[in-house]
């Protein structure tokens, strides 16, 4: 691994994904000011490594609960940080996204790393809401008051909207074009 590049998604807010190349031996920080993704010197933005799937395993009786996930060092190298393992980088400015899901006339609330992705929040719905098996299959996220469902894989800090650090889901059932 000593010299071998390795590719990197960068995700920051509002902002598709972008692919950056990087060495072990780099240091995060000069990566992200490089990419053009963080300014030298800039330190109002949090730094994030891997996905994250922790609320999966938060007990049914909790509510309002919240990961902890946290920010990583940005003066690590590349390899001391396990990019190669995690590959995944989230550059934000919300600790915590705090989102809130409706269905069937109730709310759950749960305060995520941005690094969560979009799947990860709807398995987390429907294991709050008790939707398992074929029954829960057919239910989508939808961005409330919105008609836009976001895919599987995009991220928790890729949707939500500054100022804030909070998005709201509604938990509905996927509509299916007939054809």
């Amino acid at each position: 691994m000593a010299g071998e590049e390795l590719e990197l998604y960068i995700h920051s807010q509002g902002a598709k994904p972008k692919i950056a190349v990087a060495r072990p031996h780099e240091v995060l920080r000069d990566v992200l000011v490089r990419e053009g993704i963080i300014k030298q010197g800039q330190d109002d933005v949090l730094i994030f490594v891997g996905e994250w799937e922790e609320a999966l395993s938060e007990a049914d009786e909790i509510e309002d609960g919240e990961d902890k996930h946290n920010p990583v060092d940005v003066l690590l190298t590349v390899e001391v940080l396990e990019l190669h393992r995690h590959r995944h980088v989230h550059v934000h400015k919300c600790k915590r996204v705090a989102v809130e899901v409706n269905f069937n006339g109730q709310t759950k609330r749960h305060r995520f790393s941005p690094a969560t992705t979009i799947g990860a929040v709807i398995r987390w719905a429907k294991k709050k809401f008790k939707l398992d098996g074929a029954a829960g299959a057919e239910y989508v996220l939808r961005l409330c008051n919105t008609d836009k469902q976001p895919r599987l894989g995009e991220h928790l800090g890729e949707l939500v909207a500054l100022p804030t650090c909070a998005i709201c889901f509604d938990l509905v059932k996927e509509i299916t074009p007939q054809g």
